[in-house]
């Protein structure tokens, strides 16, 4: 899992205040009834009307197992709401897309600003301005790998991608494309909110996992007081960098490739740290402070699509760089990993008359763990994580669509299987939705994690989180 979920949250309070503020994926505007058109009659004859769309959603979810020191987070509420705006003038395009939300409880608010650019006009070249999300990398996106492009993580089964900020140069023609983009500015990945309480580091949130409180010193268990000491905003944002892409090939037919190169922060921040030792005591107080590093990242993703059916083979290789912490600290060394993944993505409607998707696809990892080390290189005698990725060994089988309809009205599924062969254990998503409407839906789901052996690597994802079953229902609204 990775190792800087807790710390990435609090930027979103540096960033907002009480409110959480990220980014997430590209903007996309639905085809259907439910986009309407916005017209202002004070506007010239060539400017075109805004498309605006909008979502509100109402859900409440049920944790299976208590947990003895929260119970309070065995069971939530959700209220949120999301609009998207694209408009079109004679000159210029722009968009924006936001979502706020609460779960009723304190610092369980949050407004996520999932997009936000300007964009040149032009069929062939365009020039964006701001928060762009972009297909850099087919494994990073299929699997949420978040290598690329950051993640926003308040929900470890729901992540949403977010985009890169920056000017984006993209020459895109059916056969070929040509993607530069530079940043002077850095938005990590994000997730639950942590505050210090109790000496620890907690977070309402089923999924935040809080670094030991135990370290062994001596032959003697130590109990450590954590403290909070985040750096000025400045230090964290300010690191820009560039990323380049190309493509060959027409993706919708026939063999194309899809190559991209990058320099850019690691989207998952460092921890640092600093013990103090009591030695009148068992306690070693503990201050943390995130950190920013630099990575080089590539990749190659091969494909070919004929008809309903879509193959892919992806590679993805990440060095982060070597960063030595100042004396008398520690910090988090990540270490370069490679990705590989094949996919295959069809639709069923040669076989069956229902518009329903199948993927199928493998992800090996290797590499990519963590190792704490001092300010000579050394490696420490205490990790706070020791792995960046959620899986490594894995088969995911998903299917989405319509399944049937009931009093003449769809009822949609998506399914997600997944199977990790490292860690021995098994991920299963399920969400049902029924349209008694064109507005409405009803909404019902579960998640269910387990695991084969309790004793087989006990900090791994699924076997870390393995009492997080789930269910939940509620009513989405569009407009």
């Amino acid at each position: 899992m990775r190792g800087t979920t807790y710390l990435l949250a609090l930027l979103i309070s540096v960033f907002a205040g009480s409110n959480s503020i990220a980014a997430e994926s590209s903007l996309r505007i639905p085809k259907s009834e439910g986009v309407s058109k916005v017209k202002n009659p004070e506007k010239s004859e060539d400017s075109r009307p805004a498309y605006v769309y909008g979502q509100i959603r109402m859900e409440g979810m049920q944790y299976f197992t208590a947990i003895p020191d929260s119970p309070q987070l065995s069971n939530s509420q959700l209220l949120s709401a999301r609009l998207s705006v694209l408009k079109e003038a004679s000159w210029i395009d722009g968009a924006f897309d936001v979502t706020g939300g609460t779960y009723f409880a304190r610092g369980q608010n949050h407004m996520i600003l999932h997009e936000a650019y300007v964009a040149s006009k032009g069929d062939e070249f365009k020039v964006f301005v701001g928060r762009k999300k972009k297909d850099w990398s087919d494994i990073d996106h299929r699997w949420n790998l978040g290598l690329w492009q950051p993640y926003l993580t308040l929900d470890a089964l729901r992540p949403e991608e977010e985009g890169l900020t920056g000017i984006f140069f993209d020459y895109n023609k059916k056969n070929y494309q040509v993607l530069l983009m530079v940043t002077p500015m850095f938005i990590p990945s994000m997730g639950p909110d942590v505050r210090e309480e109790g000496g620890g580091l907690v977070a309402d949130n089923r999924w935040y996992r809080a670094p030991s409180r135990d370290y062994a010193f001596n032959s003697r268990i130590n109990q450590i007081t954590y403290k909070l000491d985040i750096p000025e905003q400045a230090k964290l944002v300010n690191n820009g960098g560039a990323s380049m892409m190309t493509r060959i090939g027409d993706k919708s037919k026939g063999t194309w490739v899809v190559a991209s190169a990058g320099y850019l922060p690691v989207n998952d921040l460092l921890l640092k740290r600093q013990a103090f030792k009591q030695t009148s005591a068992d306690k070693v107080d503990v201050t943390v402070s995130p950190a920013v590093t630099y990575h080089k990242i590539a990749s190659v993703d091969v494909g070919y699509s004929f008809k309903a059916v879509k193959t892919t083979i992806s590679a993805l290789t990440d060095e982060p760089e070597a960063k030595l912490p100042e004396e008398e600290w520690s910090m988090q060394s990540l270490k370069p990993l490679q990705a590989y993944s094949a996919a295959v993505d069809f639709a069923l409607n040669d076989i069956i008359t229902r518009p329903i998707a199948v993927q199928i696809s493998y992800l090996k990892v290797v590499g990519g763990s963590i190792v704490d080390i001092d300010s000579t290189g050394v490696p420490d005698d205490f990790t706070l994580y020791d792995s960046r990725m959620k899986f490594s060994n894995s088969l995911m089988l998903q299917l989405e669509g319509q399944v049937a309809t009931w009093f003449r009205r769809p009822l949609v599924t998506r399914i997600k299987y997944r199977y990790d062969y490292d860690q021995r254990g098994s991920l299963l998503n399920t969400e049902f939705q029924y349209f008694p409407t064109q507005k409405w839906a009803v909404v019902l789901g579960g998640d269910v994690l387990g695991v084969q052996d309790e004793g087989h690597l006990p900090s791994s994802f699924l076997n870390q989180f393995r009492a997080n079953d789930r269910f939940y229902g509620g009513m989405t609204y569009v407009f």
